[in-house]
């Protein structure tokens, strides 16, 4: 009866290692390569990857070598899109090793096809070129018309991307005469000729030929199968021929349909990215990692042959070796179990791992573009306000231009508090050290409040202790924002009534001193079951309450995540229709020097009029308010659109001072920074940028800069600089 038992459980194991040795058909294998690739073109990368995987492990159990070099290839594109570029070339040469065994020409061309595309995007554009030798030769060979036309593409963009302008219109007629001649569909016919008219127009225009770029790029906007990007860009640089002929009305309508085109293609793309960062998915138990798959992959061939050897001697020995079997079985059962737990928790470790690391990669890009998008016009905005109201305006426009200047501080405050709160969320913020006055900062924020306060009929009134020395060290920046979003909430949520700035002095020793703040309102108050919400990020009172008094939601929770940063946490105390008070204590470090490094200098009494400056922004509209704001000290200034511009200008003139925007096109400000440094290491350079300090400081200082002024800035803030660097 005992032999019995165990022979069926042997008989078992035997059947359910031959059932797991099963093939699986290609045409199985080929779905889930298409799987993939959808899912990949649709940013789902996880998913993408978990189904590449599966078809490897399938393809090398099967030993389908054309099956492994799809899968390879397919795996390839997927990590090429999520910007890993050295594991999707690695994946591509695997893919094309096994594709020239097999010798099928296609698939070898198409392989070089991305590795044309992976080497342009890495700006290795010699290794392009070769691998554009190398497919043609493969296309050469198989006297295919569709092999050469794949490679043809990627000339194209190459070409495109290099700026080879002259050649590219020329193999451009080239392909649409081989297009023509070859027996393709008419919805593919007509796709090809469309993008080929259309890169024709691009061409001519970056050629300065807008007579025949305005024929082209006519005809794409009217084509059918356009793509959204390709139909933007036909747009934009219509808006810019429309301009240079005078042609207003059309040259709005071309730039309203631009935008309209770059928004939906933002829309599409945030839509896809949002898809993949939401999704929710898991690998299943059979989905190994491929570098671990690799790895084992012989070991675990080599595993099974064995086992299965084992069990044929078990079987013929069974009455001899039951016992011995049985330990046998058992000993192999745990270990493979355990193995299996082991690698399940380790593919979910690294999921994660890579979830997480493309969502801070996307996340970080998308703050860092919005921070320039933003700041970039706000410059403009408040720029040209301040101007207006010092041309001493009518009566009647002071107080819209006041308006105006309220509204876009307010604006400023709020990017620059959603961009705070994603720093604060990724612990990315640290605490200068510099001297301050802090008793000067506060006044400065209490001007900055007086039109607020006046609008909500408030008073506001502050308790300075005189016992707080005059210079701390910190950093006054934080300071400034912590106070700054307390005074605007009670502000917010108090009218006609009363609000209260303190700073008291607690205790002092030979090193530091601890202060104790308090902001307290007579406002609305908060519910006592909503208190402990209110610190929350996106966190506002209830709904009546917010129809009334609209915000972001981010001053407090900012505040506090701040606070936390000082190693200090903020208390609150309120009661509904008496009033709100929130108090914190911070321990400044006091300072050793004898005068304030950072005390404010009086630029009524500096002359700048001597001073020769260099500004370089490619917005016309930044040049012409920058000119402004610096011809209010008479100094005389040069403007130039392009980091090679200035290079050639400062070679020609002598400078005072640079004032070099980062975000150009062809050069930006850091490469221009260093070639002017090669040949000048004494004119003081300052980045001019809508970029935020803590995402750029380190960059900026190591392109050889030597200060940064964030836009929008006050007038008052640039002439200090130049004082600063003034010799």
């Amino acid at each position: 009866m005992k032999n019995s038992y165990l022979l069926h459980i042997i008989l078992c194991l035997f059947a359910c290692v031959q059932l797991s040795a099963q093939e699986i058909s290609a045409d199985s294998i080929r779905t889930l390569n298409d799987e993939a690739f959808d899912l990949g073109r649709d940013y789902r990368f996880g998913k993408a990857l978990s189904y590449s995987y599966i078809a490897i492990q399938h393809s090398t159990s099967n030993n389908d070598n054309s099956s492994l070099a799809s899968s390879y290839h397919v795996l390839g594109r997927t990590y090429g899109r999520m910007q890993y570029r050295e594991k999707a070339k690695k994946y591509y040469n695997k893919a094309l090793q096994i594709q020239r065994e097999l010798e099928n020409k296609r698939q070898i061309v198409l392989v070089y096809h991305d590795l044309v595309r992976i080497s342009q995007e890495e700006k290795n554009y010699e290794k392009a070129h070769v691998y554009l030798e190398e497919g043609y030769e493969v296309a050469k060979a198989s006297r295919a018309e569709n092999n050469f036309l794949v490679l043809d593409w990627a000339k194209v963009s190459l070409l495109e991307e290099e700026g080879k302008h002259e050649e590219l219109l020329e193999f451009t007629d080239e392909m649409i005469a081989r297009v023509k001649a070859m027996d393709l569909s008419k919805m593919m016919l007509t796709a090809s000729i469309n993008f080929l008219e259309f890169v024709k127009g691009t061409t001519y225009y970056n050629l300065g030929n807008y007579e025949m770029a305005q024929k082209f790029l006519e005809k794409h906007t009217t084509n059918e199968y356009v793509h959204v990007p390709n139909l933007a860009k036909s747009y934009q640089q219509l808006a810019v021929i429309y301009k240079s002929q005078g042609n207003i009305e059309k040259q709005r309508v071309a730039h309203l349909k631009y935008q309209e085109n770059l928004k939906k293609k933002l829309d599409d793309d945030y839509k896809s990215v949002q898809e993949e960062l939401l999704t929710n998915y898991s690998l299943s138990k059979d989905q190994l990692k491929l570098d671990v798959l690799e790895e084992k992959n012989h070991q675990k061939s080599i595993i099974v042959n064995r086992f299965r050897v084992v069990l044929a001697i078990i079987v013929l020995l069974l009455i001899g070796c039951v016992l011995l079997g049985a330990l046998i079985i058992k000993a192999i059962y745990k270990k493979i179990k355990s193995n299996k737990l082991l690698r399940m928790k380790y593919n979910k470790l690294e999921e994660a791992k890579l979830k997480a690391e493309m969502t801070s990669k996307t996340k970080s890009n998308f703050f860092s573009m919005m921070s320039h998008e933003l700041r970039t016009p706000l410059y403009a905005v408040t720029g040209i306000t301040h101007l207006l109201l010092e041309e001493n305006p009518k009566p009647s426009q002071k107080q819209y231009l006041k308006s105006l200047k309220f509204s876009g501080d307010h604006l400023l405050s709020l990017v620059n508090n959603i961009l705070q709160a994603n720093k604060l969320e990724d612990n990315t913020i640290t605490i200068g050290t510099s001297t301050f006055n802090l008793k000067a900062n506060i006044d400065n924020i209490i001007k900055s409040f007086d039109l607020l306060i006046k609008d909500r009929e408030n008073e506001l009134n502050i308790a300075y202790d005189k016992e707080i020395p005059e210079l701390l060290v910190g950093d006054s920046l934080k300071i400034s924002q912590i106070l700054i979003n307390l005074i605007s909430n009670a502000i917010k949520f108090t009218k006609g009534g009363t609000i209260r700035l303190s700073v008291e002095k607690l205790e002092e020793t030979h090193d530091d001193v601890l202060l104790h703040f308090c902001v307290q309102d007579t406002g609305i108050g908060i519910p006592k079951e909503k208190q402990e919400k209110v610190f929350e990020m996106f966190s506002q009172n209830y709904d009546e309450i917010n129809q009334q008094y609209q915000g972001s939601g981010l001053g407090l929770s900012i505040v506090k995540k701040l606070l936390e940063v000082y190693n200090s946490d903020i208390h609150l105390e309120s009661k509904e229709n008496v009033g709100t008070t929130f108090t914190f204590d911070i321990r400044f470090p006091k300072t050793s020097e004898g005068v304030d490094p950072n005390i404010e200098v009086y630029l009524d009494d500096v002359d700048f009029s001597h001073l020769k400056m260099l500004v370089v922004d490619d917005n016309k509209i930044n040049q012409m308010l920058t000119k402004k704001i610096l011809s209010i000290k008479k100094i005389t200034t040069d403007i130039v659109a392009s980091g090679a511009e200035a290079i050639e200008t400062v070679q020609n003139n002598h400078y005072d001072l640079i004032l070099m925007d980062i975000h150009m096109p062809e050069m930006d400000g850091y490469e221009a920074t260093k070639a002017i440094r090669k040949f000048n290491k004494e004119v003081p350079i300052i980045a001019f940028t809508a970029v935020s300090l803590d995402d750029s400081m380190p960059k900026i200082i190591n392109s050889g800069m030597n200060d940064m002024i964030i836009k929008p800035f006050e007038a008052t803030q640039l002439f200090a600089l130049i004082q600063k660097h003034m010799k």
